[in-house]
């Protein structure tokens, strides 16, 4: 493919291995996005590509509905979840999901991320609900629920997914991807404080 954002691409590659080695994300699930600025499109992993296989022959330009305006590849199958945050939130430049174990955990048995350092109430913006969308993939169904959940607590920048992982939204790739290991360390901070 003929790539005109060189470094957009090689940003989501850096963020994506980094996250494979730190285990957040194996074999080839999670997907990772950043908002082309002054446009309805967004660069996104390609599906069935694991991180550490993310470059700019694994990843796609699609609109915000997914449908594939560069790349000759699908994109993930949260591309419409991906659009959908970014129509509804425009200050949002990036979105981050991974499966990372201690907030996928989390998840199983609670309905909001307890926060477990001072620290993570303020990063996070002391909201990071837990959302049940009975699927590997949420659902269009499910984005109104969603969607409407974080307008009514603006300061959220993330949330999780029972049986599924997290998903964490920033200004840009580095803040989206920071929120998802603040996500994980305060899930797994509360696990071993002894509360799941």
């Amino acid at each position: 493919m003929d790539f005109e954002y060189r470094e957009q691409a090689k940003e989501l590659r850096q963020v994506a291995k980094r996250f494979y080695l730190l285990r957040y994300q194996m074999s080839n699930g999670g997907n990772l996005s950043i908002r082309i600025a002054g446009k309805e499109q967004m660069m996104v992993k390609a599906t069935d590509v694991a991180f550490h296989e993310v470059g700019r022959d694994t990843v796609v330009i699609t609109d915000f509905d997914g449908n594939v305006i560069a790349g000759d590849r699908k994109p993930s199958k949260e591309a419409l979840l991906h659009g959908a945050l970014y129509r509804a939130f425009p200050q949002i430049g990036a979105v981050m999901h991974c499966h990372s174990p201690y907030a996928t955990a989390w998840a199983a048995a609670h309905e909001e991320l307890d926060f477990a350092t001072h620290h993570s109430r303020m990063k996070l913006g002391g909201y990071v609900p837990v959302f049940d969308t009975h699927s590997y993939a949420v659902p269009k169904e499910y984005f109104p629920h969603i969607l409407e959940n974080l307008a009514e607590h603006p300061g959220a920048f993330g949330f999780l997914l029972r049986a599924h992982g997290q998903v964490t939204m920033g200004r840009d790739m580095r803040e989206a991807a920071y929120l998802a290991e603040l996500v994980e360390e305060t899930a797994q901070i509360s696990i071993l404080s002894g509360n799941i």
